[in-house]
């Protein structure tokens, strides 16, 4: 088999330039610059200008949380072209964080759902990493990404203590700059209730719903990243994306079935700050 090892680098390279020319044939027929991130930087720019950051109606609409209108603010300063450059990268170091390798990052490329995502702007693969931090015991960016698109919180089902106690602190603090603008959370909830967030999806939440509690039975990592991967009140064709992670740790189960993870991901709290000490020791 030694003989065939330059076959998955010749397909990873292959899968990234295929990613790379549709992205650009998009690009150059008017997806530039990408849609979701448009109105990440026009939330941030109405912001600072004082207009309404939260609008009726779904084209460049806002749908987050007020900290993020909070966060792209300043951002907004930025020239629009390099901000949507910008995130682009992120959402490819953040897919290289998820699968674990470049090579790895080219052959997922091969996936239509992949070059879909970063043509729309939007932070898909940097929530996908922030539910595989958060199973792994990260609890800031699990805050930061719910308060973005609400599921990634169930990720705490199987957290520890810790984890809980640093997710709060960054959800109080990410609350906090927000204190100034505090008409935000109004305007927020009302456009909210005027324009339902997930209307638009291809697979309704009403479809989904039954299908996380299942996955939640399973009581595994993989089960419940996936779990908050479906979550997320408006599913469309590329958010198939989010569903990477949980991948990543099914597979990671399959080849060690007795990874502690995959024991203690869903025991009592207290359990966990327990049993975590002895196996770092």
């Amino acid at each position: 088999m030694a003989r065939f090892r330059w076959i998955l680098p010749v397909l990873s390279v292959a899968g990234a330039l295929v990613c790379a020319g549709q992205i650009v044939q998009w690009s150059l027929m008017g997806a530039w610059p990408f849609h979701d991130t448009v109105a990440y930087w026009l939330a941030g720019r109405h912001l600072l200008e004082g207009a309404p950051v939260y609008t009726s109606g779904l084209f460049l609409a806002f749908l987050y949380a007020p900290p993020w209108a909070i966060l792209w603010a300043p951002i907004s300063l930025l020239p629009i072209d390099l901000v949507v450059a910008g995130l682009l990268i992120l959402q490819v170091l953040a897919l290289r964080y998820v699968v674990g390798s470049w090579v790895a990052v080219g052959l997922v490329a091969w996936i239509p759902f992949v070059p879909r995502e970063l043509a729309t702007g939007n932070v898909d693969f940097l929530m996908a990493a922030a539910i595989l931090a958060g199973i792994r015991g990260s609890g800031g960016p699990i805050s930061l990404f719910a308060f973005a698109k609400f599921s990634p919180a169930l990720v705490l089902l199987g957290g520890s203590r810790r984890q809980w106690r640093t997710a709060l602190v960054a959800g109080v603090a990410l609350v906090a700059i927000t204190l100034p603008w505090w008409h935000l959370w109004v305007d927020w909830v009302a456009m909210l209730l005027s324009n339902p967030e997930g209307g638009d999806s291809v697979v309704p939440l009403i479809v989904r719903l039954p299908i996380v509690v299942a996955l939640l039975a399973v009581r595994r990592p993989w089960a419940l990243a996936a779990g908050a991967a479906l979550l997320t009140p408006a599913f469309h064709f590329h958010s198939v994306v989010l569903l990477l992670p949980a991948a990543i740790l099914l597979m990671e189960s399959l080849r060690d079935p007795a990874r502690p993870t995959a024991d203690h991901a869903f025991a009592p709290i207290g359990e966990r700050e327990i049993e975590e000490p002895s196996r770092a020791a």
